[in-house]
């Protein structure tokens, strides 16, 4: 018994077309639909630069999108054909539009509950409407629309979504908008096809493409037997941020954001967060949705075999591009610490550092060695001239003090001894005393006068100046690193 062949038929066709508008991911790629009709618009005229508006009132008790052209415009003929051509467009085989599956208009459901076409064709003074409702089979066609709010003063389409949900209101928003038809409208956009501006209110902003980030990589385009690849790519020197190859279709409109959604290059250094830029072939078909290619057997294949051939110099690139990110960062590096210990060096040299010593066995800085040299005086830390509890000289005229000199805040002063003794060893003078001072008598023998070593440290008077100074440093001070005896003369009358 032979096969029966049957017919296929759609039972109800009110749910087939409200199934056919919500087939889209969300509701800017329903959005997008009549942005690419206006885009067709344009393109079967050879009209470039020309302009497209989305103007969103999302605000008040009537909200709506809409979205206008100044195009050829529609009579209500050519109105009546569209609603009778759903499923079958005449855009099929013409490369310089993207529509072609005549789908498009019910992309309103997704968005709201109402649709108005309003249009006013070139050479004429009328503007007609037609009108479409979600879940409905039928529509309206008003071959002249009296209402001022919807009649067009110049040729041109404007089509109206009414009765938005509430989750549109929310995800439709001037920045959001902006946002998404940057990317999925960049490549038309940069060759100058058309211009988009969304208004919301007063404010209205122009859509413009994104900025390439990094270094093109020179790739030249690949002939094929289904058009021409081009390769616009561009290699960051850091992963700083996330980076996506997007691949567009005819009318330079994009498929995919991110080429990493299709398994085949779901890897490096296809995700490696350097890459950005786009692929553009026209031959890739594209989903209902218009959010994925198509896997056919004719253009899919060759598309893959493009980007196999090119993959090894983008790898080669990376690398180059992270060798010389790593030098880069290696002579800032340095150039930093240089700067750094250069500048702490310097403030080392202004300070007194605490590891100097007065006594060494170097010259400098202070120092005694066996070969004095004669220096000028140098101004002592105050920290370094501490003084310990002082004895006078076995005297009779002359009693003990018990408690040390304040230290001194002022520059301090040498007492007088022999000229062969260099300044350096000569011992500072304390401005300040606790104890009461006197005078020693001109009688006080020279040995006792100022004779003093390490272990027993003596404090010196002088007979014409009240000052006592401090001939050798005492053992427990950081400068005293040997024991060593000078003897003062005698004063002289």
């Amino acid at each position: 018994m032979p096969a029966e062949r049957i017919a296929l038929r759609i039972r109800n066709a009110a749910k087939a077309v409200l199934v056919t508008g919500q087939a889209y991911q969300e509701p800017k790629d329903a959005l997008n639909e009549f942005v690419s009709n206006a885009a067709d618009e344009y393109a079967e005229t050879d009209q470039r630069g020309g302009r497209i508006r989305v103007i969103l009132r999302r605000r008040g008790k009537r909200p709506f999108v809409a979205i206008a052209d100044d195009g050829r415009g529609m009579d209500a003929d050519r109105l009546r054909e569209v609603a009778r051509s759903l499923f079958e467009s005449g855009k099929v085989g013409d490369d310089r539009t993207l529509g072609e599956k005549a789908i498009g208009l019910l992309a309103f459901q997704q968005l709201g509950a109402r649709c108005e076409v309003v249009s006013r064709a070139a050479g004429s003074d009328r503007t007609c409407a037609l009108r479409l409702e979600r879940g409905s089979r039928h529509a309206q066609l008003e071959p002249n629309e009296r209402r001022s709010s919807r009649r067009r003063d110049a040729p041109g389409t404007t089509v109206y979504v009414l009765d938005l949900d509430p989750d549109v209101l929310r995800v439709l928003t001037q920045r959001k908008v902006v946002d998404y038809l940057r990317r999925r409208r960049g490549a038309a956009l940069a060759h100058g096809d058309y211009s988009i501006s969304v208004e919301e209110g007063r404010s209205a902003e122009l859509v413009v493409p994104e900025e390439p980030d990094g270094i093109r990589l020179q790739i030249p385009p690949q002939p094929t037997l289904w058009g021409r690849i081009e390769f616009s790519l561009y290699v960051a020197p850091q992963p700083d941020r996330p980076r996506r190859v997007a691949v567009a279709a005819r009318a330079g409109t994009t498929i995919i954001d991110d080429l990493t959604e299709l398994e085949e290059f779901d890897r490096p250094p296809w995700s490696s967060d350097q890459l950005s830029g786009l692929v553009a072939f026209e031959a890739l078909q594209s989903t209902a949705g218009r959010r994925a290619i198509l896997r056919d057997r004719e253009a899919f294949p060759v598309f893959l075999d493009a980007m196999a051939a090119i993959e090894p110099l983008v790898e080669r690139t990376l690398e180059r591009v992270a060798r010389a990110v790593d030098s880069e960062q290696a002579q800032r590096l340095a150039g930093t610490l240089r700067r750094v210990f250069g500048r702490v060096l310097k403030e080392l040299a202004d300070l007194d550092n605490p590891m100097r010593s007065a006594l060494g066995s170097e010259p400098g800085e202070a120092a005694c060695s066996a070969r004095p040299t004669v220096r000028p005086q140098r101004r002592l830390a105050a920290t370094a001239m501490t003084p310990p509890t002082t004895s006078c000289p076995a005297s009779p005229s002359l009693r003990r003090h018990s408690r040390a000199p304040k230290r001194s805040t002022t520059m301090p002063t040498t007492c007088r001894r022999d000229p062969t003794v260099p300044a350096a060893v000569r011992c500072p003078a304390w401005s300040r005393t606790r104890s009461p001072v006197r005078r020693a008598p001109a009688s006080t023998p020279t040995s006792a006068w100022c004779s003093t070593t390490t272990a027993t440290p003596t404090f010196c008077w002088s007979r014409t100046t009240t000052r006592g100074c401090w001939t050798t440093w005492p053992p427990w001070s950081p400068r005293s690193t040997s024991s060593t005896t000078t003897r003062a003369p005698p004063p002289s009358n």
